[in-house]
């Protein structure tokens, strides 16, 4: 009878345990106004906060695109878009081992937007992890170009009029196909 009346106080410490987290994530992602510390009440238990769509609803998709020139004297090729698409199912809710890679891009490319909204100056957006980022993700996709690279994040609104609907955001310098590897200097940068 013991191993029954442990087994049903486990259960029932189980499920107070999870509805309590349940209750917690709720009232974490309240709005702001409602929203309360509660790391107080939970004596260090993380709780997650989420913030889905607001206060600044997505409502653009950055595109990458890239062209390529045999040598600074020759025409560049057309734009090509080289945004990596992303695969959709059920089972990608609980497994997608493959979203980081593209999730990293996705950010830098935001920033990258960022930086641009703020008028950063343009030596300043160069020298940037984001910038160079995204020059590693073109290079390491043209690895056949012989010459040189660029290429230009565009914010597509898609519920726009056609005429406001792409919006460039950020055209990089004409950047070299095989760049060797920075090494990095005595202070680890």
């Amino acid at each position: 009878m013991s191993a029954d009346r442990l087994r049903r106080g486990l259960s029932r410490l189980a499920v107070g345990l999870v509805g309590t987290h349940l209750v917690a994530t709720i009232l974490q992602n309240t709005p702001e106004s409602y929203n309360q510390d509660l790391r107080l009440f939970t004596g260090g238990w993380p709780v997650p906060g989420w913030r889905f769509f607001a206060p600044n609803p997505g409502v653009q998709n950055v595109h990458l695109l890239v062209r390529e020139r045999a040598r600074a004297t020759a025409e560049p090729t057309p734009w090509t878009d080289i945004t990596p698409a992303g695969e959709h199912g059920w089972l990608r809710v609980l497994w997608n081992p493959g979203s980081r890679g593209p999730k990293a891009l996705f950010d830098a490319m935001q920033q990258l937007t960022v930086m641009s909204a703020n008028h950063a100056d343009f030596a300043w957006v160069r020298q940037s992890t984001p910038y160079e980022l995204v020059s590693s993700v073109v290079r390491a996709g043209r690895r056949q170009c012989a010459g040189e690279l660029q290429f230009l994040l565009v914010n597509v609104f898609p519920a726009a009029p056609p005429e406001g609907r792409f919006k460039p955001i950020v055209t990089s310098a004409w950047l070299p196909a095989h760049e060797p590897v920075r090494e990095a200097v005595a202070d680890g940068t």
